[in-house]
Formats: C-alpha cells, structure tokens, sequence
C-alpha cells in the first residue's frame, strides 16, 4: 500500500523580508542544505513513497531543488496553485486529485528529528506539538489526555498546551468542512477551517508531544537560530 505525504511548500515567505525575492522558504540555504532538501530524505527513509508538494512562490525553484533532493525511488507530484488555497485548501485539493487523503501533512519551512514513521505506523489521526517551544512566540494547540481539544492562547497553561509543528496525520472528517468553508480572501486553514470545526463536532485526534529537536525558520531570527544549530550539528557529524 501506497503512503504518501504532503508538503506544504507555496507559502509567500512574507515575514522572511528580502530573503524572499531569491528563494522560496522551502529552498532557502541552512547549513548546507534547506527544509525541502532535508525533508524529503528523511520521508522516503520513514516509508513514504509519494509526496506532493504545492507550488506558487518560485515554483520552479522548489520543482527543481525537489528533483534534485528526492531519493531514487521517491514518486514527486506537483500541485501548482494559480491563487493561494492555504493549508486546508490544498490539502483538499491533493485528496481530490489523489483519491484519497495523504498520510502525512509537513510544512515545508521545518527541521526536526521527528521520527514520521511513527505517524505511518498508527493510522489514527494525529498532531505532533513541541512542547519546548514557546507558546508566546508560536501558539499552538490544547490537550487533554493525549488528545486535541482546542486552540490554545498565548498565555495558556504550558502543562495544557503546546505548539503546532505543522506535522499532522490528517483527520477524513476535516474534508467536508474544509470543503464547505468560505473564507473572506479563499484561504482556507487547515486548523481553522478543518479541525476546529471537527473538534467541535466531537473528533478528538491524537495529541504527539515530541520532546526532540524542531526548529521552523518563518522569520530571520527563527532562520538564524536553525542556521547555528545546523552548523553545530554538521560540525558533530563532520
């Protein structure tokens, strides 16, 4: 059986300032490599055999830089967005040219030592929040008893809540309300407009706490600190 993966990768990269008129945030350089180059391996080594990836800002960038860094083995398909569909938007969209809901949902701006395998192994839905990150900086997301409950505050209990990775086993019963979803601007949210709306019809998916390694680089600072703890470890592995 067929697993596959989505990785959002058609974002803006607005809040990343000039860095964005030469690189798309999925191929912007850390350390000798880039969230799209280092994802990928590490999703075909967990099992995935498909990954879509979303295109619009630099799509070719991201096209080629995908070809260039996928394994021997690893099925690439391409969903290259006119207009933005945002999170929920495309992964409603990758579904319906699918045939089926993707395995695994990844931001393409992440590096971490998740072990997405993990995900693969229990097909229950599932989000993965990193609880040493600061909610303040990020947000994130409520649990209770190792389940989704709701979106947490910035000021939320750190002991209730944790921020989102943006790793997810998405959740079939997200599909209908991202597809009824009407957002002024048509973005629509993979949080807000797919899993709130099915928490509050009672789906409670999978809370993963990882207390491991992530860093997500939307911003320069957040882009310096992964910079430096790249370097640090391809100076260990050297």
């Amino acid at each position: 059986m067929t697993a596959t993966a989505l990785l959002l990768a058609a974002g803006l990269a607005t809040r990343l300032g000039s860095l964005r008129r030469r690189w798309a945030k999925a191929c912007v350089p850390v350390a000798g490599t880039s969230p799209l180059a280092f994802l990928l391996p590490r999703l075909a080594a967990a099992g995935v055999d498909r990954v879509w990836i979303n295109l619009h800002h630099r799509p070719e960038q991201v096209r080629a830089q995908a070809r260039a860094a996928a394994p021997p083995g690893l099925e690439l398909r391409f969903l290259e967005e006119k207009h933005l569909l945002g999170t929920g938007g495309t992964l409603a969209a990758v579904a319906e040219a699918d045939g089926a809901l993707p395995d695994l949902v990844v931001n393409a701006k992440v590096f971490t030592d998740f072990p997405f395998g993990s995900l693969l192994a229990d097909p229950e839905p599932a989000l993965v929040l990193h609880p040493a990150s600061p909610l303040r900086e990020f947000g994130g997301l409520r649990h209770a008893r190792g389940r989704i409950v709701g979106l947490a505050g910035r000021d939320e209990d750190p002991a209730r809540a944790a921020v989102y990775t943006g790793i997810a086993r998405p959740d079939p019963a997200w599909l209908p309300h991202l597809t009824a979803a009407r957002p002024a601007g048509g973005l629509r949210c993979l949080v807000r407009h797919g899993l709130l709306p099915a928490l509050a019809a009672g789906r409670r998916p999978r809370a993963v706490l990882h207390a491991g390694w992530w860093r997500e680089i939307s911003t320069p600072e957040r882009l310096a600190r992964a910079r430096a703890e790249m370097a640090g470890l391809a100076g260990r592995e050297s």
